[in-house]
């Protein structure tokens, strides 16, 4: 099935189209934008810079979509963004390409579920299956794993990672890593707890979210010293995949971790 672009649309030459592609009215295409299978872009969005968007992602009205990084010196250098398969981008989300300071890649996973006025700024990787609530912002660097769930209005600084499975609650600053499988709330934010209802929807065994709760309750709420509490956690819980997962991502925390 051929493309289907409305009259008042305009695409550059250059720009690939694959079958089923929709284009909606005043929609702006750049020159070097690839559009996979089924993807939609709605009215009034614009697409440019070298952006790829993968199969049957969806962009709503009046977004902005790969233009050049906020960052002092930008010299039109080659950088992309890369946005996967099944995505949802609401109206007004604003998503730029990398930097030549970063990766020089922004990255976007797949069956990401993107809110109105969602910022996301160069260099960052995104993972899959996340939420990112409206008017939530994204510095550049960041790197959000899979499965995770931002609260409205969540603010992460520059180079921040965020766990799998983490959750922001509402207005959150996030200035350190959020560990994952956690739920961090507050200016800035602070460790509340558990994400319980988030990986019990990824269907994790009550074994397993027993073993993250010990895992838990030894890393911050015991009066154990951080190194001891990493040992005890993996010398009693480390046979489980996802503690493992866990005490690997906070040794290796060069910001330090949300506690």
């Amino acid at each position: 099935m051929a493309p289907m672009i409305h009259p008042t649309a305009v695409v550059a030459e250059g720009a690939k189209l694959a079958p089923g592609v929709r284009i909606g009215p005043y929609a702006v295409i750049g020159p070097e934008v690839e559009l996979a299978a089924r993807v939609e872009v709605g009215p009034h969005s614009t697409l440019t810079g070298r952006t790829s968007v993968g199969e049957r992602t969806r962009i709503f009205a009046s977004c902005v979509i790969g233009t050049e990084p906020q960052i002092v010196g930008f010299a039109g250098e080659p950088t992309r963004l890369v946005i996967g398969q099944d995505n949802i981008i609401r109206e007004f989300a604003v998503i730029h390409v990398g930097s030549p300071k970063g990766v020089g890649c922004t990255r976007i996973g797949d069956a990401n579920y993107v809110l109105n006025n969602v910022h996301v700024a160069h260099d960052c990787q995104i993972g899959s299956h996340c939420v990112l609530a409206s008017y939530s912002a994204l510095a550049g660097h960041v790197v959000v794993e899979d499965f995770a769930v931002f609260g409205a209005m969540t603010g992460v600084h520059q180079h921040v990672r965020i766990g799998e499975s983490a959750f922001t609650g509402a207005s959150s600053m996030i200035s350190k890593d959020a560990p994952p499988f956690s739920r961090v709330a507050g200016d800035r934010a602070r460790f509340v707890g558990l994400n319980r209802v988030g990986i019990e929807r990824r269907g994790f065994s009550p074994a397993t979210i027993a073993a993250l709760k010990h895992a838990f309750h030894l890393l911050f709420q015991s009066k154990l010293r951080l190194e001891q509490a990493l040992a005890r956690a993996e010398e009693e819980s480390g046979e489980v995949p996802e503690v493992r997962r866990l005490l690997a991502f906070l040794r290796s925390s060069e910001r330090g971790f949300i506690r």
